[in-house]
């Protein structure tokens, strides 16, 4: 990020001024928001209470609501200026759903639902969202936006599923809108601090599930069975072995076995067994590759066993690549918002995917690395029954965020 990049979308002190001290204003409404939804989590798919309850928040604010379908996730307009009705319009995306864990922190506000946890902070992006437009709300209240702006919020479901960016988009999250920027937490990075990245952020991922069906019987006597965990075994084994060596090692493949399932008791070998797992990839021509060696461990091991090997792809989210233009523009506005050191380079793609990447199918975008670790919490990983984050990362998304949509309609942003 060059000076002229900078000066090219710096705000006026008094906007940026009046984003830091609503900011600060509302900062208590938002804790208390981010610690319902860690106390009261919905996996995906039941997502309707969190819903309702983000629903009403923002109906605080009069803005228009629509809840899409099945009465999960919802999107919420600000149009300042009616003349922007049909003009150009940002959305901002936080995703709601949380995942099959166990709550184990000590803290007040863990969980209350047994085995459901928000392990991966969606509670926090959902907050961002409410949070945002609630400050842009204020501001335009108090007259202290320095031009109109168009702004849809997306609060998405099932995102750790894959199916809630489709699911929005079907009901028409991204009907008028020209780009979209979302956030994810990052329990490696400081509070106070961002990751940004050009271009490719996150893998495409594919799920994948291998099926064996075999013939079963004793287990004194295998050479009467073809044993469909010995297939299966092989097929791991194999599989793991092939893919790496079959693309090009100057590309990035992950190829990772989560699930095994067979059988019911230890004396018998029994008909049929079942794998799944993801591939992870960063190029198209890599991701086809391995997907055709898979087919060839398929067959070989099918021959081998004498076992049936069936391959099926599930749920599968391209990869996340931000649009350069936007990247840059939220660079600026962090520099001048949070701190010109607050905006971190990431020099690697993420092998973790993520479903924001079909809204990028429609428009550009560009998601950001959230700072979440401080003295609040102990840097659990995501995905960990301990994790939590540092509650003052709100603020500084919200501020950042709030900032990035004025700075989106600029004048000197086209």
């Amino acid at each position: 990020m060059n000076n002229s990049d900078v000066a090219r979308f710096e705000l006026p002190q008094a906007c940026a001024d009046a984003i830091d001290q609503i900011a600060k204003e509302l900062d208590p409404q938002w804790l208390a928001m981010r610690r319902h939804l860690h106390k009261y989590p919905e996996l995906s798919g039941h997502e309707s209470l969190t819903t309702q309850y983000l629903k009403s928040r923002l109906a605080e604010l009069e803005l228009p609501i629509r809840v899409a379908g099945e009465g999960r996730g919802l999107t919420a307009d600000l149009i300042t200026d009616p003349s922007l009705a049909d003009g150009r319009r940002i959305a901002i995306r936080g995703d709601i759903d949380a995942l099959p864990i166990q709550d184990e922190k000590a803290a007040a506000y863990r969980s209350t639902v047994p085995g459901v946890m928000h392990a991966c902070g969606h509670d926090v992006h959902a907050t961002i969202i409410v949070a945002t437009m609630q400050l842009l709300s204020e501001m335009r209240a108090r007259a202290t936006l320095p031009w109109p702006i168009g702004l849809r919020g997306i609060l998405q479901p099932s995102e750790e599923t894959a199916q809630g960016a489709r699911h929005m988009i079907h009901h028409h999250a991204l009907a008028g809108v020209d780009a979209i920027i979302a956030l994810h937490v990052d329990p490696t990075r400081q509070v106070g601090c961002i990751g940004l990245r050009e271009g490719l952020m996150t893998a495409a991922c594919d799920l994948f599930e291998v099926e064996f069906n075999g013939r079963g019987g004793h287990g004194a006597r295998p050479h009467l069975a073809d044993d469909p965990i010995d297939a299966c075994t092989r097929w791991v084994q194999s599989a793991y072995r092939r893919v790496p060596r079959a693309v090009d090692p100057h590309t990035t493949v992950v190829l990772s076995v989560g699930k095994l399932a067979a059988g019911q008791s230890a004396n018998v070998i029994p008909d049929s067994a079942r794998l799944s797992g993801t591939l992870r990839s960063l190029s198209i021509e890599a991701r086809r590759k391995a997907l055709e060696t898979l087919e060839d461990v398929c067959e070989a091991i099918a021959r081998e066993t004498n076992c049936r090997v069936d391959l099926s792809l599930g749920l599968t989210a391209p990869a996340v690549r931000n649009d350069v233009d936007l990247t840059r523009m939220l660079w600026a506005t962090a520099a001048q918002i949070l701190d010109p050191a607050a905006v971190e380079r990431i020099d690697v793609p993420s092998m973790g995917s993520e479903d924001f990447s079909y809204y990028l199918e429609h428009v550009p975008g560009v998601m950001f690395r959230l700072g979440v670790a401080g003295e609040q919490v102990g840097g659990a990983p995501l995905h960990t029954s301990l994790f939590d984050v540092d509650e003052r990362a709100i603020g500084h998304a919200a501020r950042l965020l709030a900032a990035s949509v004025i700075t989106y309609f600029h004048p000197n942003h086209s």
